[in-house]
């Protein structure tokens, strides 16, 4: 009995157990394009923001154009938006959430959608093609 006690305490620790800094991580963010002035992000503005703050905090993304909504008094609201794709590792995190305090506080946004989910190495990699042998 108590190595079954054991057991299910040393499952339970090692579940709460930091995950280390190098562990993948994919995280899917929208940043929406109204802004609290009743105008929308130009892609003028769009594009800079990209440049000059996304592209230095991330190793690397993906961006997509999309439509999102929610409701407000009783109506949809909608609104045009970017989707953000970027593979970083978990020591990237606090550069990324920089980067998403930073377009809050330049296009007057009240939230950017965050998404985080691990990634596993086997199912997270960069697929470069095969090299000649």
């Amino acid at each position: 009995m108590k190595r079954v006690v054991l057991a299910v305490v040393l499952a339970v620790l090692a579940g709460c157990a930091p995950r280390p800094e190098t562990e993948p991580v994919v995280v899917e963010l929208v940043f929406g394009l109204a802004t609290a002035r009743g105008d929308e992000v130009s892609a003028g503005n769009w594009n800079a923001f990209l440049n000059d703050v996304l592209a230095r905090q991330t190793p690397g993304f993906t961006v997509m154009d999309c439509q999102g909504g929610w409701i407000s008094g009783g109506a949809v609201v909608r609104e045009g938006c970017k989707y953000v794709i970027v593979m970083t590792d978990r020591a990237g995190l606090p550069a990324l959430a920089d980067a998403v305090e930073a377009y809050r506080r330049r296009f007057d946004q009240d939230s950017v959608l965050w998404m985080e989910r691990p990634c596993p190495p086997e199912q997270c990699r960069y697929e470069t093609g095969s090299s000649a042998p």
